[in-house]
């Protein structure tokens, strides 16, 4: 059960017995009802239990920081806080464009402030909530850089902020629930456009799972609008303003990271004018493709299909289809092998006749999970072939595909 935390316990959390004792059992295989009872033993049942929960939050976090093992997070804070790859490579707009200093609006447990911090950027960063500022500083602490980061308890709403850049990401989330409304997130629309007045640059972070038309009318229209993709998933929204764009309206990031280092990221960016639509095929043709979330999200996936010759398979369903096998970071190319109605009968004859072994469903347009079409449309082995089946619609039909995916 997750601990609910206070001032009191969070300042515990941080302190050099509670940290020594976290760290003699970091690779302890014993179970976490006895590891528990040792640390309610050594610190008494509150803190206990809080550091329980660090430590689980900890290893969630090795897949987001370097040092996630000896930093400090609430789940909420976890959840919204930017991986280190996808922040380092924000920052590098901030050196580029060459700032030096930054205000940090809205810092969470620091994550943006400190990659800003490591690239030699002093950070004014300031948060609501005193536990978050508690954690923020200890990590600002952890990660080395506390002679370029500050960190203030205040509400960025109700002070002056100095003047300059600032760096914005409104909190989303309460306790362990998500926000869905924009319109009540923290800062607030309204407040976000109030602190952007008037500065000559910004970078504004926000959900890629709203709908960009909403967020358009709520913030400040944007000088361009990225969508970072990390690890397969759509990550982040970022509208940048003033001297932070790029002067193109629409980009789309794929952002990589592939031996945790900070000095080796490695990047796939498409950028345009908005073009969110593709032309629509008659027919499908002998390959399939499915477009990575942020070339879809920024609204650059007509662009990308004009470009290289490929169609819609329908007008409302983003996957698209053509006669060339095209190699793009962007697009995952498959083969079709055959395609029928969607009938569990129709669709099993053609995994047999392909000694199918084992699928990877990929759907839109149709509502039924994952799990259950596994079930339906493969309820056995019919040989060692693993294949991309996708479930899908296209006009009033719903249709099944078969596919080997080409690397």
């Amino acid at each position: 059960m997750v601990v609910r935390l206070d001032v009191k316990t969070a300042h515990a959390l941080v302190s050099d017995d509670v940290i020594m004792s976290l760290e003699m059992f970091r690779h302890s295989n014993e179970p976490e009802m006895r590891i528990n009872e040792t640390f309610t033993g050594m610190h008494g049942k509150k803190i206990g239990g809080a550091m329980l929960d660090l430590r689980m939050l900890r290893h969630r976090a090795n897949q987001k920081f370097i040092l996630g093992q000896d930093m400090f997070f609430t789940r909420a804070l976890l959840e919204q806080a930017s991986s280190e790859a996808v922040a380092e490579y924000r920052t590098q707009r901030f050196v580029e464009a060459g700032y030096t200093s930054i205000v940090d609006a809205c810092c969470g447990c620091g994550s943006d402030a400190i990659t800003l911090a490591r690239a030699g950027i002093t950070v004014e960063a300031y948060d609501i909530n005193e536990i978050t500022t508690i954690f923020a500083t200890k990590n600002a602490q952890v990660c080395g850089v506390s002679d370029k980061l500050s960190v203030h308890l205040a509400d960025c709403t109700e002070i002056d902020l100095p003047d300059g850049p600032i760096m914005l990401d409104p909190a989303r989330r309460k306790g362990s629930k998500r926000i869905i409304n924009p319109e009540l997130w923290s800062p607030s629309p309204d407040a976000v456009a109030e602190m952007i007045k008037g500065r000559p640059a910004a970078c504004l972070k926000l959900s890629p799972s709203v709908d960009l038309d909403i967020l358009l009318e709520l913030f400040p229209k944007p000088d361009e609008i990225e969508v970072i993709s990390y690890r397969n998933e759509a990550k982040e929204m970022v509208f940048w303003y003033g001297e932070l764009a790029s002067g193109v309206e629409r980009r789309a990031t794929i952002v990589s990271h592939s031996d945790e280092a900070a000095s080796d990221l490695a990047l796939q960016t498409y950028a345009g004018d908005e073009h969110s639509q593709a032309e629509t095929a008659s027919e499908l043709g002998t390959y399939f493709y499915t477009p990575n979330k942020a070339l879809l999200r920024s609204g650059l996936i007509g662009k990308l299909a004009a470009e290289l010759g490929l169609k819609n398979i329908d007008p409302h369903i983003a996957y698209l289809t053509g006669d060339e096998a095209i190699s793009n970071p962007f697009l995952d190319c498959m083969k079709i092998m055959g395609y029928d109605s969607f009938d569990p009968r129709k669709i099993r004859a053609l995994m047999r006749k392909h000694k199918v072994g084992s699928i990877e469903v990929r759907k839109r347009g149709i509502s039924e999970s994952v799990p259950s079409i596994t079930k339906r449309f493969l309820p056995k082995s019919y040989g060692d072939k693993r294949c991309v089946f996708i479930a899908t619609r296209i006009g009033d039909s719903h249709v099944g595909i078969l596919a080997e995916l080409i690397k």
